[in-house]
């Protein structure tokens, strides 16, 4: 293959967006986890550690005794949006949601009636979660606007600063989820599953620029532990799209032919 150089036209210069902008977040949480307006799907059966892991990600923090644990979503967002059949099992106690934002069923009314709220008022940062929901919301066009959208859907141009709107949506099944929404998340976390059909999914749809062998390897890898999962970061090149536990996926070309032989696991994912 052979590319010919444009002299004509072979720099176009990037327009930055300033809805992504991130001057006004209370902070920029750690990588891999997005900052500003991502949505984020979270993948596992039941007992298989999703619940735990999003609530934990709005819960950790350092405290005076636990100095080592790290900050993710806690105190992040202005207003948090929760639908969930769950939720009397969930700690709404330490989530301290207020309870007029939480509900048990997901409903197209109740959408679009937050989103034009929030398209009224402040430019705050906010977060809807869709906690197994996926039977409400499969192939839900409001919902697959909001996922696509989301970056504009409450910006409100006469007001200061500039709104963000992440969306968190949960499910037990790979499978369960329909293409469209799992083609338009930025960050999709996966834990462990011996389900050979959804393995084959999840190949297909979010390892394709990988070859099987290297993609067996990766998997095998992120769920050799019970809780173990595998991070990918939809919208990044290869170099920079896995993780394994929140650790970056080093890719090696062993003999230099150019192709992807191994996987290494970096410490540090910085």
């Amino acid at each position: 293959m052979k590319l010919l150089i444009n002299k004509d036209l072979s720099n176009i210069a990037i327009t930055k967006q300033t809805i992504d902008d991130t001057s006004d977040l209370p902070y920029i949480p750690p990588s891999p986890l997005p900052a500003k307006s991502f949505a984020m799907l979270i993948v596992a059966p039941a007992g298989g550690g999703k619940t735990s892991f999003w609530t934990s990600l709005l819960l950790s923090h350092p405290t005076k005794k636990k100095k080592d644990i790290n900050r993710a979503y806690f105190r992040f967002f202005d207003k948090i949006w929760l639908f969930s059949p769950s939720k009397d099992t969930l700690p709404l106690d330490k989530l301290k949601l207020d309870e007029s934002r939480i509900f048990l069923k997901y409903t197209d009314q109740k959408l679009l009636e937050i989103l034009e709220e929030e398209k009224e008022g402040e430019n705050l940062n906010n977060l809807i979660v869709l906690d197994d929901s996926i039977r409400q919301i499969k192939n839900n066009k409001e919902v697959q606007k909001l996922v696509l959208n989301r970056r504009h859907l409450t910006h409100n141009p006469e007001q200061d600063g500039k709104a963000g709107l992440s969306v968190l949506v949960t499910s037990q099944k790979f499978n369960g989820v329909d293409t469209y929404l799992r083609n338009n998340m930025s960050d999709v976390i996966i834990f462990k599953t011996n389900v050979s059909n959804e393995l084959e999914s999840i190949k297909a749809d979010m390892m394709s620029d990988l070859d099987k062998d290297i993609q067996d390897k990766l998997l095998k890898e992120a769920f050799k532990e019970k809780y173990g999962f595998l991070y990918i970061k939809n919208y990044m090149p290869t170099k920079d799209r896995y993780f394994i536990n929140f650790k970056k996926v080093i890719f090696d070309d062993d003999d230099g032919d150019g192709n992807i032989d191994d996987i290494v696991i970096a410490e540090d994912s910085k």
